[in-house]
C-alpha cells in the first residue's frame, strides 16, 4: 500500500535584496484612504462642421430577409475535343475496409470460472441542469429612461498620471562612458576534418518526369433511393465576365454648393533609392594582402567579459559555497500493484538471439 502523506508547501526561495546608495531622508507621505468608485466615462466631444440638415429626414424603407443570390456557374472555354470512346467506370460494390492483423501475444495466463456478463443498457438522452433563478427585491417602477441618442466621435486619450513621492536626488550623475562604435569581428569558418576518402564514381540521381498523382477510388454506398421521371439537363452556357454587384448609394440630405478643387495631374515615375553613404576612415591598404592560413580546429577564444563600473562596494568578509561531493540521484521506489492472478504451470523462455542491426526504411 502507498505510505500515508500529509501536504505541506513547498520552501519558498530566499530574497536576494541588492545593495544601492540611495539614503532616504525626511518623513515618507502615507497614501490617502481611497474609496472604491465606479471610473468616470469619457466625455463625449462633438466635432463642430458646417453641415446644417435641412427638411425631412427620409425613413430607411422596411426590408425583408430573403436568402442571396448564388453566383452563376461560369463555364471556362478550351480547346480540347475529345475524341474516341470513353471508358466506362467499372461497377464496383461497396465492402467494408481491411482491419490490421490482431497479433495475440503468448501468454501463461489461463482464466478459470465464469465471467460476469456486462448488463444490457438502453440509451436515453442525459438530463439538463434545472435552471435556477435567483431571488431578489428589486421592484421596477415608472417609466424607463431612454438612452439618448450619441454621435461618434474619436476618444479622448486619458491623462498621464504622475504619482507623487519624496525621493530627492542630490549631487552629480556619474555620466556613461562615450564609447565609439566598430563593426564585430565575425567567427572563423571552422572546417571539420574527417577520415572518409570517397573513391569510385559517384551514382546521379536518376531523371524523373513529373505525373499527377492517382486519385482515391470513389466508393459509391449502396441506398434505397430509385430515381423516377425524366432529368432536366443543364442549359448550355458561354463565358462571359461576371456581373458586378451593384452599388447602392444611400440617400442622404447633404446637399454640396460651390466648386470641388480637382486633383492635379501627376505622372508616374518611379520612387527614388536611398542614397548610399559610406563613411569615411583612414585606412590606406599598401603592398600584398597576406592570403589566409590554414587553420585546423580549435575551440573559439570566448568574447571579453566587459564589467560596467558602478558605485558598489562590498564590505565584510564573503561566506564560502560548502563542498559538496557529486553523488546520482535517488531513483523513485517502485510500487507494486495487488492482483488476483496465479500464474500456473512452465514460463515459456524467450530464445537466445543474435544482435543485429535493423533494417532501414
Amino acid at each position: 500500500k502507498r505510505p500515508d502523506q500529509t501536504w505541506a508547501p513547498g520552501e519558498r526561495a530566499n530574497i536576494v535584496k541588492r545593495g544601492d546608495n540611495l539614503q532616504p531622508e525626511g518623513e515618507f507621505s502615507k497614501r490617502p484612504d481611497a474609496t472604491w468608485a465606479p471610473g468616470e466615462r469619457a466625455t463625449v466631444v462633438k466635432r463642430d462642421d458646417n453641415l446644417h440638415p435641412e427638411g425631412e429626414f427620409h425613413k430607411r424603407p422596411d426590408q425583408t430577409w430573403a436568402p442571396g443570390e448564388r453566383a452563376n456557374i461560369v463555364r471556362r472555354g478550351d480547346n480540347l475535343q475529345p475524341e474516341g470512346d470513353f471508358s466506362k467506370r467499372p461497377d464496383s460494390t461497396w465492402a467494408p475496409g481491411e482491419r490490421a492483423t490482431v497479433v495475440k501475444r503468448d501468454d501463461n495466463l489461463h482464466p478459470e470460472g465464469e465471467f460476469h456478463k456486462r448488463p444490457d443498457q438502453t440509451w436515453a438522452p442525459g438530463e439538463r441542469a434545472n435552471i435556477i433563478k435567483r431571488g431578489d427585491n428589486l421592484h421596477p417602477e415608472g417609466e424607463f429612461s431612454k438612452r439618448p441618442d450619441a454621435m461618434w466621435a474619436p476618444g479622448e486619450r486619458a491623462d498621464l498620471v504622475k504619482r507623487g513621492d519624496n525621493l530627492h536626488p542630490e549631487g552629480e550623475f556619474h555620466k556613461r562612458p562615450d564609447q565609439t562604435w566598430a563593426p564585430r569581428e565575425r567567427a572563423n569558418i571552422v572546417k571539420r576534418g574527417d577520415n572518409l576518402q570517397p573513391e569510385g564514381v559517384f551514382a546521379k540521381r536518376p531523371d524523373s518526369v513529373w505525373a499527377p498523382g492517382e486519385r482515391a477510388k470513389v466508393v459509391h454506398r449502396d441506398d434505397n433511393l430509385r430515381p423516377e421521371g425524366e432529368f432536366s439537363k443543364r442549359p448550355d452556357q458561354t463565358w462571359a465576365p461576371g456581373e458586378r454587384a451593384r452599388v447602392v448609394k444611400r440617400d442622404d440630405n447633404l446637399h454640396p454648393e460651390g466648386e470641388f478643387t480637382k486633383r492635379p495631374d501627376g505622372s508616374w515615375a518611379p520612387g527614388e533609392r536611398a542614397n548610399i553613404v559610406k563613411r569615411g576612415d583612414n585606412l590606406q591598404p599598401e603592398g600584398d594582402f597576406a592570403k589566409r592560413p590554414d587553420a585546423t580546429w580549435a575551440p573559439g577564444e570566448r568574447a571579453n567579459v566587459i564589467k560596467r563600473d558602478d558605485n558598489l562596494h562590498p564590505e565584510g568578509e564573503f561566506t564560502k559555497r560548502p563542498d559538496g561531493t557529486w553523488a546520482p540521484g535517488e531513483r523513485a521506489n517502485i510500487v507494486r500493484r495487488d492482483d488476483n492472478l496465479q500464474p500456473e504451470g512452465e514460463f515459456a523462455k524467450r530464445p537466445d538471439g543474435k544482435w543485429a542491426p535493423g533494417e532501414r526504411a
